[in-house]
C-alpha cells in the first residue's frame, strides 16, 4: 500500500506541475497577444515602379522619381502589416505614416495619414482605409485598396508626381505594376 500511496502523490505533483506550467503559458500568450490581437510582422520593402521610378517624400507627399546616387538617401521604404494572405496595410517612416484610401464626395484620394501601422486593426471598418489587396503577376505587383474595389496604387509615366489611385489600371498614363525587394 505504500508504494502506491507514493505513485499516487507523484502523478498528483506532475500533474499539478502541467497545471502550472499550462497556464503560465496560456498567460504569456495571451499578455503577448491580447484579445486575439495579431502579432506585428512589420517588414520594410524596396518599392520602385516598372519604370524604375523610387518612391520618396516630398513636401509631406509621396511622389515616384528618378533618384541619383546624391539623393539616394531620400528612398522611402514601403512597410507592409500583413492581415490575410493577400491583404495588408502599406505605411512609411517605419509604420508611422500609413497610406490611406480615402473618399470625398466623387473623389477617390490616396492620403498618408499620421497612424502607427501597428496599431492597425482588420476588423474595424475606419481601419479598412488603409488595406490593400496585393496581386502578383511574375515579378511585379499590384495593390487594390481594399476600402475603393477596383483603385490601384499608382504612379505617373512623368516623374517627380504624387503617387496616387487610379480606377482604370490598363491605362497607359497611369503605372500599377511595382517591383518589391525585401530590405
Amino acid at each position: 500500500m505504500g508504494k502506491n500511496l507514493v505513485c499516487h502523490r507523484m502523478d498528483i505533483y506532475i500533474h499539478g506541475y502541467l497545471i502550472c506550467l499550462l497556464l503560465f503559458l496560456f498567460h504569456s500568450e495571451t499578455a503577448c497577444h491580447p484579445l486575439g490581437k495579431r502579432p506585428c510582422e512589420m517588414q520594410a520593402f524596396r518599392i520602385w515602379d516598372v519604370n524604375q521610378k523610387i518612391f520618396y517624400l516630398r513636401n509631406n507627399q509621396l511622389v515616384a522619381g528618378y533618384l541619383q546616387e546624391a539623393n539616394i538617401k531620400l528612398e522611402e521604404k514601403i512597410d507592409v502589416v500583413p492581415i490575410e494572405p493577400h491583404t495588408m496595410f502599406l505605411g512609411i517612416h517605419g509604420g508611422k505614416l500609413c497610406l490611406a484610401c480615402i473618399k470625398s464626395g466623387d473623389e477617390i484620394k490616396l492620403k498618408l495619414e499620421a497612424v502607427n501601422i501597428t496599431d492597425l486593426n482588420q476588423n474595424r471598418e475606419q481601419d479598412k482605409r488603409f488595406a490593400f489587396i496585393r496581386s502578383d503577376n511574375g515579378p511585379t505587383t499590384s495593390f487594390e485598396s481594399a476600402a475603393c474595389p477596383g483603385w490601384f496604387l499608382c504612379t505617373s509615366l512623368e516623374a517627380d508626381q504624387p503617387v496616387g489611385l487610379t480606377n482604370t489600371p490598363t491605362e497607359a498614363i497611369k503605372v500599377t505594376r511595382f517591383y518589391l525587394q525585401q530590405d
